[in-house]
């Protein structure tokens, strides 16, 4: 199982598979050019050693393994066991009707908006204003990122829920959906051919090599990994990464290793 944010654990596999790739004195080399950026490091990589047949052991790597993936929200207690039961299933707009009434009818003014909400759902599902989410699933490769880079899921739920809080009560909507459940951070583990595919949903892995870049997380892999090379004291999660995994289907519920309960966070 690959967490990419655990880069201790999963280099030394990734290293046995390229190591045949790569000449005996890869760390050298790699020490002694230093690379300052992270994305220098896989250049001088690639300059090396096989581009081509690096990428391919890295992708057959990831799609033989599974990839630790994570998905940020606020949930009560009961759609926790939803989720547990169910898994993560791709949004419905007209079924956040019941969770933005119960967070946002506290408001003063609800009952002047009340009558809005229907019709916020529709155009907002429909991605006029926020971009469609409607049949989606979405989730991230770095916990850190999602926690520490882009916490608003966990400070306030839902995207969907956000656009149509701010659109019918402004700033305020959007503080009621942080008083709504609780923040939770759920852990799956995806089987790696899926996740390339979540990674690609506008195309796929050979229609980025043929443009000449790397496929999506593949990047992030081979970056973290070759500047591991050159500073043995990185750390993957230090680079708090947005690598998103996008689904037309549900997250089934047995792909889910955990569910946790996080302290309420700062808004970043």
């Amino acid at each position: 199982m690959i967490d990419f944010d655990n880069i201790d654990e999963w280099s030394p596999s990734l290293t046995e598979v390229l190591r045949e790739l790569l000449p005996d004195d890869l760390e050298d080399r790699l020490s002694e050019l230093a690379p300052e950026y992270i994305e220098d490091a896989v250049g001088i990589l690639f300059d090396i050693a096989d581009k081509d047949a690096i990428i391919d052991a890295t992708l057959s790597w990831v799609q033989s393994s599974q990839i630790v993936a994570y998905h940020g929200t606020r949930l009560t207690d009961h759609e926790v066991q939803s989720v547990r039961q169910c898994g993560l299933v791709p949004l419905v707009a007209e079924a956040r009707h019941e969770r933005l009434q119960r967070a946002l009818s506290a408001h003063p003014r609800w009952s002047e908006v009340a009558d809005k909400l229907e019709a916020a759902i529709r155009t907002h599902g429909a991605g006029e204003f926020a971009g469609c989410r409607e049949g989606q699933v979405h989730l991230t490769l770095s916990r850190a990122g999602l926690v520490g880079g882009f916490n608003h899921y966990l400070t306030h739920g839902s995207e969907f829920d956000q656009h149509v809080a701010v659109a019918l009560l402004g700033g305020d909507g959007k503080e009621l959906l942080r008083r709504d459940g609780r923040p939770r951070l759920i852990r799956a583990a995806v089987p790696g051919e899926e996740a390339i595919a979540a990674t690609h949903p506008f195309g796929t892995p050979d229609d980025m090599r043929a443009r000449g870049d790397m496929p999506n997380m593949i990047r992030e892999i081979l970056e973290s990994w070759s500047y591991r090379q050159s500073k043995p004291e990185f750390q993957s999660r230090s680079l708090k990464k947005d690598c998103g995994l996008f689904f037309c289907s549900s997250v089934p519920a047995d792909w889910i290793i955990d569910i946790e309960l996080l302290p309420e966070l700062a808004d970043l």
